[in-house]
Formats: structure tokens, sequence, C-alpha cells
């Protein structure tokens, strides 16, 4: 029930209300005062979210600094159009770091689901050396690069939308970010599924080997899928416009 309500909390704050306050409230407030507005509720809810779920680790860092920044980005625009021009480059910005990590063979992704094991009560040592054999390091590099194709569409069509539209692209903007986060957060918790299974697997084997060797393998809840669906949408999607 948590879970659920947790979900419907975010699709509220990082869609509804900003798409509702934009269109009911910028006759009133203006178009810049009215964009501002309509993502401090989202920003207020990802700072109670992450002082109280989160740890001190790439994923916290990355959650913290990615908020931090994107809301800067947005006070300090100015003006309406501005706003919508630097959410361009700010994902110019997250689509080079991704892509640098990709160059360096330390995705991002691999880290992020490094925390998350760690959290879940996996030895972060001794997943880090799973994490970083042939197939299973093939699959972060690939989610890393989805991340890079999520910017990239991002960049292409919200810079066609500004140049045609103007300051009306912005509903579009909210669309096309809440779309593109749902589909990467999906992304990443089909990864996540994967690797949670190989990694759990191996763990398993090894002290069933010792124990019963025909025993079953548990399967993983809907309830497991649900949460980690939920905490996937908070952590891997870009909650900074």
């Amino acid at each position: 029930m948590r879970t659920t309500l947790m979900l419907i909390v975010d699709f509220v704050l990082f869609f509804i209300f900003p798409l509702v306050f934009w269109e009911l409230c910028r006759e009133i407030a203006g178009d810049y005062p009215a964009m501002i507005l309509s993502i401090l509720p989202g920003i207020f809810y990802s700072l109670y979210r992450f002082k109280n779920i989160s740890r001190l680790n790439y994923t916290g860092i990355w959650v913290i600094l990615n908020l931090i920044a994107g809301l800067l980005v947005d006070i300090l625009s100015g003006s309406a159009l501005q706003l919508l021009w630097n959410n361009v480059f700010y994902s110019a910005a997250l689509l080079f770091i991704y892509s640098i990590s990709v160059a360096a063979k330390k995705p991002l992704y691999l880290y992020f689901t490094l925390d998350l094991m760690e959290m879940s009560g996996y030895d972060r040592k001794v997943t880090k050396e799973m994490f970083f054999e042939k197939k299973t390091y093939k699959l972060f590099q690939l989610i890393t690069l989805i991340y890079c194709a999520n910017e990239l569409i991002y960049i292409v069509c919200l810079s066609k939308w500004i140049k045609k539209y103007g300051v009306e692209a912005y509903r579009l903007d909210i669309i096309l970010d809440s779309c593109l986060n749902i589909m990467l957060s999906t992304a990443s918790l089909a990864a996540f599924f994967f690797i949670h299974q190989a990694v759990n697997e191996i763990t398993l084997v090894e002290k069933m080997t010792k124990a019963n060797p025909r025993r079953k393998l548990p399967s993983i809840s809907s309830h497991w899928t649900f949460f980690h669906f939920e905490r996937a949408y908070f952590y891997f999607s870009n909650h900074k416009r």
C-alpha cells in the first residue's frame, strides 16, 4: 500500500500538478513564476524522500546534486523561454556525463545498481566483482547508453518545440519528461531484475550445493517487483524539470 501511494504521489507531483498549475495559473502569476512554482512541490518531496531513504553513496550524491543543480538552473534562468533552453543545456550536460562514464568503462548505472544491491543487504565488494564480469558488465553499458538516448531524445524534441511554440512548449516538456522517465525507469527495473536474479542465483547455488541440491530457487514476488519499480522511478528518473 505504501509503495502504491508513493507511486501515486510521484505521478501527481511530477506530472499532474505541474501541468495543471501551468495551465491554470500562468495568466495570473506569469509564465516564468508559474514554471518555478509548478516544480517546487516535486523538489521538496524529492528532498524529503532523499533525507528518509537515501544514504551518502554514489546514487545519493547523484540524486542530491541533480536536484540542487536543476533547481539552480531553473531559478537563475530569469525568463520562461531561457528556462526551457536551460533544460536543453542541462540535458546536454547529463548526456556528456553518461557518455564519459561509458567511454571510461565505468557506467554510472553499474554504481547506481550496486548501491541498491547493498541497500538490499548484499556484500558490496563481492557484488561489484560479479558486476564486472563480461556478460553482466555489457548490460550495464547498454542501460547507460539508454540513459544517453533518453537525454538525446529530450534535447532534440524540446529544442524543436521551443523554436516552433516558444514558452508554449512547456506543457510538452512536462509530458515528454514524464514519458521518458517512465520508460527509463522500466528499462532500469528490467535490467535490475535480471542482475538481481543472476547475483541471487550464484549466491543461493553456492549455499544449496552444501545443503540441498534439488531445492528450487525462490521466485521474485509481485510486491518485490512493484516496490523496486517505485524505487527505480525515484532514483533513475531525472526529477530536474
